[in-house]
């Protein structure tokens, strides 16, 4: 099969939310997405974290780039070019980086990301040049035209420059016209020329994007590039209502079709047009269905990693927070917007330097930052942060709790603000609060369950109702006299319609899962790891409703279990997230 090459090309907005392609089902209409209102930091905090979380996903996949050509079968003279300039690349993405973080001017911001398009284009060039290179970094080469992509978007939010502005729209249309050049290439190899009415639409797709481009280029008058936009949207929806008829569609062709659809709509949005029209191109069948989310803990970078299946397919991996910081990061999955993709949900670890990080959620669709808050101001220690599906009423809650104190806050992003605050426990009890969200009583709302860490109380389960705090249950993870701590995870392991607990014991004692039903009661007990590790084990559900769970401290390269509850002795699946890592592992899921 020919895989993609290296492609450049610019974007300078968001996808539209309601315009998202990755729907449950293909042709199906997209459903509204609620957009978050921004609290807890300024416009121009926010454009810096935006941009500074491409420019790191960038340098991830640069270096990435790197690590391939080098294990490639290429003549030595060759592989030292490729390597200059992704070095290059490098090298300049840090610059844009460093100028970000020191608040420099926009001039100057706007100088040093063209340093990077030129040094990211002269990379894509030599790599295509050579047919071993260009296979050898078919998957990080994508990953980094994906990460220049949102960078440019992320720099030139806000930006009105019309320069600029037209040399974006300009480089967007013609990466357009190349992704879907690309598609029809794949999609060539994959159906064996059985689809030649795709293969027409791609092909007269491609056409008119490059068309466009060059009436871009030539300044065209408005009408004619309208009108080449137009072709395009009835193009783009054959295509797409095509691969919406093909059955177990091979991943390569679905993610580059996903490329193309949101390639597509941000040229639209770019050129002041709907990218729908009048007839909206049919949603793609989703490239990523995402199963779980696992972070590394303290003393690790802060590295997120989302594994599309319980097999360890990657669909994400990228830095949280600064390279540099060393607290962990902590990690849920919740489809706060509404549009049945599940966005992702990081806070900070304690840091040794000690230093105040906000809460940050990223769109499950594509990674941009979404919002980012200080829920408790001031505060440098760790914090706890757990999410759930966007109720409704139209709630995108997020609960959160500053590590050691039973203080919870839960917050409503579609509001941006805070909505409660109380005391899971009584404030002399010690070792803080772990959370989760779960319907346990079967009404419909989201209820909040809490645990509490090692301390001088008893480890108990305590269930707060959605609608009015009450206390809905409590009862001990383990008996009256266990005061080791723990972590909890809820979900309907029953199929009766609510949420049960499932319980990770903290380290100290052996690693024991146990899932408890509504009232307590066991209905299940393993232990996720062998018997003499004491380090403790962190619990999660998958999108198949397994437990997943992440060891604590000490396992060598640090194994994620992922257990049926049905036959807990045997895991279904054992994945490394992080090689060479053997600190604790924080997992998320829904």
């Amino acid at each position: 099969m020919t895989r993609t090459g290296f492609t450049l090309g610019l974007a300078v907005v968001l996808i539209l939310g309601a315009t998202s392609a990755a729907t449950a089902q293909p042709g199906a209409k997209a459903p509204p997405v609620v957009q978050f209102k921004q609290f807890g930091a300024t416009p121009e905090q926010f454009w810096q974290s935006s941009v500074l979380r491409w420019t790191g996903q960038l340098s991830l996949d640069l270096t990435s780039i790197k690590s391939d050509i080098a294990n490639a079968k290429l003549a030595p003279i060759v592989r030292a070019g490729i390597n200059t300039q992704a070095e290059n690349a490098l090298l300049q993405t840090l610059e844009l980086d460093q100028l970000v973080r020191k608040g420099a001017p926009k001039d100057k911001v706007f100088a040093a990301f063209a340093d990077v398009e030129k040094s990211v284009a002269a990379l894509a060039a030599t790599v295509n040049q050579n047919p071993v290179a260009k296979q050898a970094t078919a998957a990080s080469g994508a990953r980094a035209d994906t990460a220049f992509h949102q960078l440019a978007a992320a720099v030139g939010a806000g930006d009105n420059n019309a320069e600029r502005l037209a040399r974006r729209r300009l480089r967007l249309a013609e990466s357009t016209g190349d992704a879907a050049e690309d598609l029809r290439t794949l999609s060539a190899d994959a159906f064996q020329g059985n689809e030649k009415a795709l293969d027409r639409a791609l092909g007269g797709y491609a056409r008119e994007a490059r068309s466009l481009a060059r009436r871009l280029r030539d300044n065209a008058d408005a009408k004619l590039i309208v009108q080449d936009y137009a072709t395009m949207v009835e193009l783009w929806s054959e295509a797409a209502a095509l691969f919406g008829r093909v059955r177990n569609l091979p991943p390569a062709v679905q993610a580059q079709a996903t490329r193309v659809d949101d390639l597509h709509r941000r040229l639209g949005v770019a050129l002041g047009l709907t990218p729908d029209g009048p007839n909206p191109p049919p949603a793609l069948p989703t490239a990523k269905r995402f199963s779980f989310v696992v972070g590394a803990g303290v003393g690790g970078q802060p590295h997120v990693t989302v594994f599309v299946d319980e097999k360890g397919t990657v669909a994400y991996s990228f830095l949280a927070y600064d390279r540099g910081f060393d607290g962990g990061v902590r990690v849920d999955m919740a489809d706060l917007n509404g549009d049945r993709v599940p966005d992702l949900i990081v806070c900070p670890g304690p840091a040794k330097n000690g230093v105040t990080l906000p809460v940050r959620v990223y769109d499950g669709r594509d990674l941009n930052l979404l919002v980012e808050f200080v829920p408790f101001a001031g505060w440098k220690g760790g914090l706890h942060a757990v999410g759930t599906d966007l109720t409704k009423d139209g709630r995108a809650l997020i609960a959160v709790t500053a590590e050691g104190t039973q203080h919870v806050k839960v917050f409503d992003l579609a509001q941006g603000k805070e909505i409660d605050s109380f005391f899971a426990h009584d404030q002399k009890v010690t070792g803080g609060v772990r959370l989760a969200w779960g319907d346990a009583n079967g009404d419909g709302v989201p209820d909040l369950f809490a645990v509490n860490g090692p301390g001088n109380a008893v480890t108990t389960v305590k269930v707060f109702d959605g609608k009015n705090r009450a206390v809905l249950a409590e009862y001990p993870v383990l008996d009256n006299k266990y005061r080791g701590g723990a972590f909890v995870a809820a979900g309907d392991m029953t199929g009766n319609g609510r949420a049960d607990a499932i319980i990770g014991l903290d380290a100290g004692t052996v690693p024991l899962v146990r899932v408890l039903d509504p009232k307590g009661k066991l209905l299940v007990e393993w232990l996720a790891y062998d018997e003499r590790f004491k380090g403790g084990v962190r619990v999660a559900l998958s999108a198949r409703n397994h437990v997943v769970t992440g060891p604590g401290l000490g396992l060598k390269n640090s194994p994620v279990r992922i257990f049926a509850t049905g036959n807990v002795k045997v895991p279904v699946g054992e994945i490394v997230p992080f090689l060479g890592y053997d600190g604790a592992l924080n997992v998320g899921g829904r």
